[in-house]
């Protein structure tokens, strides 16, 4: 796998590679203070979301709007046939206005008027009902009905998400509890997104699971780019600190399956297979393979191979 070059054996038995030696820069390994990241996979969803039905049984008459619509708080979603709610709201309002001219004669009693007033006010909310309106701000993301469908009370008709307030929930184990609160701030890792936003706790399910040990968050995002509900998310959390030896990541090479660094040691490189962990920005963890204490080589000024001979 590795180019060494085979001439002149010294009295250890090592083979010494031809050449002149490498310039390098070295870093000296030192165990360091990194936090504790725990990983929770989550979901990203509509901090504000909706299930839009019908409060009245009656024929859809005309439907305003397709999945993908942009809405706002107040705009028509769809009407429902009101001939039988307008001819009973035009009869309850005559009453009424009869009674309250009797009323106001001293012919009607006290409780007539209230009678029919009551029938006026409910045929008016009836017949508003005819009208299907946005809730909120959002988009429109799905369409259950067409016209001349019977919309029924508890029939989804529309679900509409305010898509500029999104939040990623995610299930995080019971032992890490302590660490996380109202407000605090972790990163989110979104695949499709290609990057990473910023992310604040905004709500925590105050009970956990007592099948998976866990319990729910709920962080608001604050994304540069646009995202969209539904996508893939990693929620890293800090759950504390812990030491390890971290090198830079152009110091890592890799060569099939194999990866490896070089480190100085009585003038020459050797070469060191090592398992690597997380990373931390551009830092690498070295789990084994090397010790605290030995020169990292971080940069040379050539190729180097098993026992090529360095200077600093």
């Amino acid at each position: 796998m590795f180019a060494v070059s085979c001439g002149h054996k010294p009295e250890s038995g090592g083979t010494t590679p031809a050449g002149p030696a490498v310039k390098v820069q070295t870093l000296v390994l030192q165990p360091q203070r990194v936090p504790e990241i725990y990983e929770a996979v989550g979901t990203i969803r509509p901090k504000l979301e909706a299930t839009v039905e019908a409060k009245i049984t009656a024929v859809i008459r005309a439907v305003k709007v397709n999945p993908g619509d942009k809405v706002r708080a107040g705009d028509v979603l769809a009407t429902l046939d009101d001939r039988d709610l307008r001819a009973e709201f035009e009869k309850a309002k005559a009453d009424f206005e009869r009674y309250d001219a009797l009323f106001k004669k001293g012919v009607a009693s006290r409780a007539e008027y209230d009678a029919h007033e009551t029938k006026y006010r409910l045929a008016s909310a009836s017949l508003s009902y005819a009208t299907i309106t946005a809730p909120f701000d959002g988009v429109v993301v799905k369409k259950s009905c067409d016209v001349g469908d019977l919309a029924r009370p508890g029939q989804p008709l529309f679900a509409l998400e305010d898509s500029q307030r999104l939040r990623i929930e995610a299930d995080v184990p019971e032992r890490f509890a302590p660490q996380v609160n109202i407000g605090t701030k972790i990163e989110v890792r979104v695949d499709a997104y290609q990057g990473k936003c910023d992310a604040q706790v905004g709500e925590i399910v105050p009970s956990a699971d007592p099948t998976s040990r866990s319990f729910r968050i709920k962080a608001d995002l604050h994304p540069k780019k646009p995202i969209k509900s539904g996508m893939f998310g990693r929620a890293r959390l800090t759950v504390g600190e812990r030491t390890g030896l971290f090198a830079p990541s152009s110091a890592v090479r890799e060569r099939g399956q194999l990866t490896f660094i070089f480190v100085a040691a009585d003038g020459r490189a050797q070469m060191r297979l090592v398992k690597t962990g997380k990373a931390f920005d551009d830092q690498v963890e070295l789990l084994s393979g090397v010790e605290p204490g030995e020169k990292l080589i971080v940069n040379a000024q050539g190729e180097l191979v098993d026992g090529q001979p360095v200077t600093e």
